[in-house]
């Protein structure tokens, strides 16, 4: 009996926990079920994520694909090196303007001329509804094909673009300054955006250029000052009317402000000054530079005392510095002490929001600080030639200036003078023909290179030829890591009536700009604009020693080191 129990307790060991392992194999079994649902409900998850994260993968692949194979890129067109365009039985202005106007990223080239068969012309006369007319045009800088010609009623003074539309780009457009009080602004796709209404200034005149001021009326686009003389009295005016205009529609911004004057204001170059306050001046040269503060321009024009207006613009406050220098009754400050200034502008100095002001008149050069108007140096001349080119002569960050000094018949003297001081950097003596167009300059990577018309005296004697009647100009350039070479770019007998040297792609497309013919008041004949690589001119260039030393290079190797700077804005 015994033997048996024993032997049922081997084959059930377990038989007195039987009931509760069964409770808990009962409860074990639940959980069991729970995790296996959980463990199920998380594997579906995953699934969900693992799919969506393949599809999205396709999806993009899917994008990639249709962009790199299916749907074609847009073609640039590419840019040539040198183009030209040529318009028969013409006379031209002397200027143009350079501008992106279909915003590809190469500057394009707008200028304006007349024709005396107005057959066959796109944008013509008759299409405007005019018996006479001007044309502007816009020229692509990438081919010199047509983007747009507009046909407009008067003679054009100025043309100015890159108006301010802070609602849809930055730049929209380009303002048509004519005579007598011609004002148009053309959309970059050559449509009119507005014209002034003359009814407002029936009995003046315009004279040009504009100022294009930030946004006065609070409608996101920039505005315009406007300069009126009383008609037919330009160059004997008694008065100067400034006018506010919307950059928008080309309403006034209230009424005329009258300015008495006591010079000839031909030629007329208003500036904007910022002053370090961040206050807006306009200076103008009246005989002496002057200025005026522009919330003195807006409250005589509008009526409404700055602690009414309902604009939050720091522009329009003054600056407590040029207060304590300005009369109290006529509102101007004087700039400077000089009786025959000639031209006024601006220089950018780093860090500094007022910057320099470079002060020409017929005998000197003078530098002031924008902010004080302490006089930096000064410079003595024979008669100015030209208005100063800045650039960098110096391994430093201070702008030095090129000034084509009148010095006896038929000579000039290009000098060079340092930003810092005053004192030469570098001077040549050059025959000086009739209507030599204007120097410039352009930035390399760390300096400048400089270029400027006129003849190199024959070595022999340094004589001047005795015909002097020929037409010829020679353009030279020089560069402050050869100053002992002169490149001559180009000898031609065309009578240039416009010039410079700009970049038309940043950091690689450095171009000549001439604009040659016959200027406004002559006979009608053909017109030329071209534009020429600068990289293509100095391959074609002669080298010109400025004296018999040997400095170890020869031509080719002073070429090819030409050739191979490198461009910036």
């Amino acid at each position: 009996m015994t033997e048996n129990k024993d032997l049922e307790g081997e084959i059930h060991p377990l038989k007195n926990d039987e009931g509760r392992n069964q409770e808990t194999n009962e409860v074990s079994s639940i959980n069991k079920g729970s995790i296996i649902r959980k463990h199920t409900k998380f594997g579906q998850l995953s699934r969900w994520r693992t799919a969506a994260f393949f599809c999205a993968l396709f999806l993009c692949l899917i994008v990639v694909f249709a962009f790199s194979f299916i749907i074609p890129c847009p073609v640039r067109p590419e840019s040539q090196r040198a183009w030209g365009r040529t318009y028969e039985d013409v006379v031209s202005y002397p200027f143009f303007t350079l501008w992106d106007a279909n915003r590809d990223k190469v500057t394009d080239v707008i200028f304006a001329f007349k024709y005396f068969n107005n057959t066959n012309v796109n944008g013509s006369c008759a299409a405007e509804g005019l018996l006479s007319c001007a044309y502007v045009t816009a020229l692509s800088g990438t081919n010199g094909s047509l983007l747009w010609q507009r046909a407009l009623a008067e003679d054009v003074q100025h043309v100015q673009c890159g108006i301010e539309n802070r609602r849809s780009t930055k730049s929209s457009g380009c303002l048509v300054i004519g005579t007598p009080h011609l004002l148009t602004a053309i959309h970059s796709s050559g449509e009119t955006l507005w014209t002034f209404n003359t009814s407002f200034a029936a009995d003046l005149s315009v004279i040009g250029p504009a100022l294009i001021l930030p946004d006065l009326d609070d409608d996101d686009v920039g505005d315009f000052l406007i300069f009126f003389t009383p008609i037919n009295e330009i160059s004997s005016a008694t008065k100067l009317i400034l006018l506010l205009l919307s950059g928008k529609n080309g309403d006034p911004i209230g009424q005329e402000v009258y300015h008495n004057v006591t010079e000839s204001l031909v030629p007329f170059s208003p500036l904007i000054h910022i002053t370090n306050s961040g206050a807006y001046y306009i200076l103008f040269i009246q005989g002496t530079a002057q200025g005026m503060a522009l919330n003195d321009i807006y409250v005589q024009a509008t009526g409404i005392p700055l602690t009414a207006a309902k604009l939050n613009a720091e522009f329009l406050k003054s600056d407590p510095e040029w207060e304590k220098k300005t009369d109290p009754l006529s509102r101007k400050i004087e700039i400077s002490s000089s009786k025959t200034v000639k031209y006024l502008q601006k220089v950018h100095v780093p860090g500094k929001n007022a910057g320099n002001l470079l002060i020409t008149t017929n005998d000197l050069v003078e530098l002031l600080d924008g902010q004080s108007l302490q006089n930096y140096w000064h410079y003595n001349i024979s008669q100015i030639q030209r208005e100063p080119v800045s650039g960098y002569f110096n391994m430093d960050d201070s702008f030095d200036f090129l000034i084509e000094d009148f010095i006896e018949k038929d000579k000039k003297k290009v000098t060079i003078v340092d930003g810092r001081s005053g004192t030469v950097l570098w001077e040549k003596d050059l025959i000086c023909r009739k209507n030599c167009p204007n120097p410039s300059s352009i930035h390399t990577v760390s300096q400048s290179t400089f270029l400027f018309w006129g003849e190199l005296q024959t070595q022999d004697n340094g004589s001047v030829p005795e015909d002097l009647t020929e037409n010829r100009h020679y353009l030279y350039m020089v560069h402050p890591s050869h100053p002992n070479i002169i490149l001559e770019l180009r000898n031609s007998t065309e009578n240039v009536l416009a010039y410079t040297t700009a970049l038309f792609e940043p950091s690689r497309h450095a171009c000549n700009v001439l604009l040659t013919g016959q200027p406004i008041g002559s006979k009608p004949g053909p017109l030329t604009i071209t534009k020429q690589k600068l990289k293509d001119a100095i391959s074609l260039s002669t080298v010109r020693r400025l004296n018999q030393g040997n400095d170890g290079f020869s031509d080719a190797e002073l070429k090819e080191y030409f050739y191979r700077m490198r461009y910036r804005g």
